[in-house]
């Protein structure tokens, strides 16, 4: 054993540094890049699974009257309920926009189930008027900090309060991805706030209230909400469940994300890992047949060799795994703002997966070509001549047909002469390339879905929220909002299909102004049919076509499915049907659609000086920061594949050109200039460079749309809604790898081509 460690640390102290350091930095990178893909689709999840622990895991959240809910609370199967909570309804004014806002008193003494969780700040003092604690999400977003004041309207009566806290509430996801956004005040703040009756303003239903329960057993939450959701008196029932998924929607959209990125970070690691280690024993043969004239048998050699290869990626596994634990939790996408930037998390498995996995490709990588080099006879390998390779006699023949220039002859000719090592060199670049389309596709295809809120299922460019308004009046109204080209009514019901619950929705108004994406089939037009989001027909098994008999809170319903349609809201696991299904029942919301020159802020403004300040309208939210964050992560890891890939293709020519160092000597003895030097070498990555842009675009286009369309599918959208890259970049890709390999060739033949000849013709 001493003789293989002392092995391993010549080999380590000797002179093939430059492959060594190579061979460290792509561990480290490789190790990165799964480290902090690893870490980034767990945290969402387990930081909000903490949270709902710490909330008294809030299970079931029923909406109703308080005789409707004292009744739901002595149900066996919670294990524990909240006390009921009376809310009002109102709005709360962000950046000059209105925003739904629910406000209730949190329930004091032992924390009950569901109870908010103060993030910053202290609870509004007992008996102190005119203190809040704010959403979490909704302060971070908008900027709020303790000490400010907000405005806040309720049943028209405005009132300003200091906020004295942030927390996060559990009963529904987060401010901008659900509304209302939750308000935290005193009991006596509270009263102060329901405008008292025969005042002759709007008053709001105070009859309005909600429990939150922890069930007996958590995995019944649905089949539960399907049972107490067809109670007289119950208005909505919101399973944990339900609102885990809306929670970490675009958690699971990254997360998806970066599993798919995750292949691609391996595969480079397989190669470029592979690929260091074969060059670095080919680059030591004549070290390997001096060690064997001493005494070291062959599999003393082997052991030695395998050892010091494990030991460069011990370090490079160290250096990569500190790295992406520490860059994690910056990549964290929709939870910042309610939940803040997760801790950093010290995973000592995700350490020891990691050296396992490039340990094993090194130990694979190593062996083969240890034993070629420990096999070769030792007085041939000492004759102080470089290891021979021929190109084959087509590509020589093609290559005389071509009548290249000696050094560009000489440059493809030294790399056809290692094909295996060649190979896997232009086999990680390709993975590069590939990784780079799917990035680069990845945020094309957000970005248009952002453009096109339909693809997401929200066709819409302003809400308006009329309490008590009577609707015959706002349709006549948004008719005449200038900018206004269209509008449809939206009332949402908890539905129930067999022991399942989900999100059904009837639509009003004009079908044609409800320009929802529909991917198969046709759009929603006469009572009795019913288009479903994809989510739902894989959840239940649906096709277009189907007929299926559910019951919207209490009233049952037989629908025909005449189409589907994209959409990420609950995973698209929503049904929509014709408003006139639900006779006599107040839509919650009016979405408005803006004219071809119009945006979601200007139509907005409009319809508030149409409407007066009594209606609530607020713009449709984009969430372009989330999508930054998300771009910003996708280009990241692509880059980190590319720079794994690249250093991979330097190290590759530098051990090449140091294992044809003699023979350079000869070159230049004879005439060779140290331009023709750089020149062959620059060939030589050319080549690598275009072998693996036309092998790994379309690759990289393949793989896209497979991995998007299982993204889209997992958010609900639906498959075939992947944006292709634009031509420019894909018609850019085969020249630019090039000239990236030719680059690499300069750099890794710079210092050979002005070493002095007999200094390169004595090959040591």
């Amino acid at each position: 054993m001493s003789a293989i460690l002392r092995l391993a640390r010549s080999g380590l102290r000797g002179g093939n540094r430059a492959t060594a350091i190579a061979t460290v930095l792509v561990a480290a990178l490789a190790t990165t890049g799964v480290v902090a893909g690893l870490s980034v689709q767990g945290q969402g999840g387990a930081e909000v699974d903490r949270i709902y622990s710490d909330a008294g895991r809030p299970d079931l959240v029923v909406y109703g009257t308080p005789e409707a809910l004292a009744e739901v609370r002595q149900d066996p199967a919670f294990a524990a309920t909240a006390p009921i909570t009376p809310y009002l309804a109102g709005a709360v004014t962000l950046d000059g926009e209105p925003v739904d806002a629910r406000i209730a008193a949190p329930s004091t003494g032992t924390p009950p189930v569901g109870r908010p969780l103060l993030r910053s700040g202290v609870w509004p003092a007992a008996g102190v008027p005119g203190e809040v604690v704010f959403d979490q999400a909704a302060a971070t977003r908008a900027g709020i900090r303790t000490g400010d004041q907000v405005r806040l309207t309720v049943g028209g009566r405005p009132a300003t309060l200091t906020v004295v806290g942030t927390a996060v509430d559990l009963t529904d996801c987060f401010y901008p991805d659900c509304d209302p956004i939750r308000l935290f005040v005193d009991p006596a703040t509270l009263d102060t706030l329901a405008p008292p009756a025969g005042t002759g303003e709007p008053v709001p239903d105070t009859r309005a209230a909600l429990l939150v329960g922890r069930l007996v057993d958590p995995g019944q939450a649905d089949a539960v909400a399907a049972r107490l959701g067809i109670r007289a008196g119950v208005e909505g029932v919101q399973p944990w469940p339900d609102t885990r998924d809306d929670i970490l929607i675009r958690d699971r959209i990254f997360g998806a994300s970066l599993a798919g990125f995750g292949i691609f970070v391996l595969l480079a690691a397989a190669f470029v890992v592979a690929g260091t280690a074969t060059a670095r024993l080919l680059a030591r043969r004549r070290e390997v047949a001096l060690l064997q004239a001493v005494g070291y048998t062959t599999r003393q050699v082997i052991t030695g060799l395998v050892a010091e290869a494990l030991l460069l990626g011990a370090a490079g596994v160290l250096a990569g795994w500190v790295a992406g634990t520490l860059l994690a939790p910056f990549l964290q996408v929709g939870l910042g703002g309610a939940v803040g930037r997760p801790e950093l998390r010290i995973a000592p498995l995700s350490l020891l997966g990691s050296a396992l996995l490039v340990g094993t490709v090194l130990a694979t990588a190593t062996v083969l070509p240890a034993w070629q080099a420990a096999r070769q006879p030792v007085s041939d390998v000492l004759r102080n001549a470089p290891p021979r390779g021929t190109a084959p006699a087509r590509v020589t023949r093609l290559l005389d047909r071509l009548r290249l220039g000696p050094a560009y002859r000489y440059g493809l000719g030294a790399v056809l002469t290692r094909p295996g090592r060649s190979a896997l060199t232009a086999a990680a670049l390709a993975v590069a390339v590939a990784a780079v389309v799917v990035g680069v596709g990845f945020t094309a295809t957000m970005d248009r879905m952002i453009a096109e809120p339909g693809r997401a299922g929200d066709p819409y460019d302003a809400v308006v929220v009329a309490d008590g308004t009577d609707p015959a009046t706002l349709t006549a109204a948004l008719a005449g909002t200038p900018g206004a080209a269209g509008w449809y009514s939206q009332l949402d019901r908890r539905t129930t299909l067999g022991d399942q619950t989900f999100l059904s929705r009837a639509i009003g108004g004009d079908p044609a102004a409800a320009r929802f994406l529909v991917r198969e089939g046709r759009p929603l037009r006469a009572p009795g049919e019913a288009i479903a989001g994809y989510g739902l027909l894989r959840r239940f098994g649906l096709q277009v076509g189907d007929t299926v008999e559910v019951r919207a809170g209490e009233t049952p319903l037989t629908l025909t499915i005449v189409g589907w349609y994209s959409e990420t809201e609950d995973t698209g696991e929503i049904l929509m049907y014709r408003a006139e299904m639900l006779p006599g029942v107040a839509p919650d919301a009016y979405l408005v659609s803006a004219g071809p020159t119009g945006t979601p802020e200007t139509l907005a403004g409009a319809l508030r000086d149409r409407l007066g300040p009594e209606v609530a309208v607020h713009a449709r939210e984009s969430d372009p920061a989330d999508l930054g964050m998300f771009t910003v992560a996708m280009r990241l890891l692509a880059a980190l594949v590319l720079v794994v890939s690249l250093a991979n293709l330097a190290a590759a020519l530098l051990t090449g050109a140091r294992e044809r160092s003699r023979t350079l000597g000869v070159l230049r003895t004879v005439g060779f200039t140290v331009r023709q030097t750089l020149a062959q070498s620059a060939t030589g990555g050319a080549a690598l460079g275009l072998a693996a842009a036309l092998v790994g675009l379309p690759i990289g286009l393949l793989a896209f749309h497979l991995l998007t369309d299982q993204v889209m599918t997992g958010i609900g959208a639906g498959p075939g809604l992947a944006e292709a890259p634009a031509g420019a970049l894909l018609a850019g890709t085969v020249p630019a790898t090039a000239l990236a390999g030719a680059l690499a060739g300069v750099l890794a033949a710079h210092r050979l081509a002005r070493t002095p000849a007999t200094d390169l013709v004595r090959y040591e």
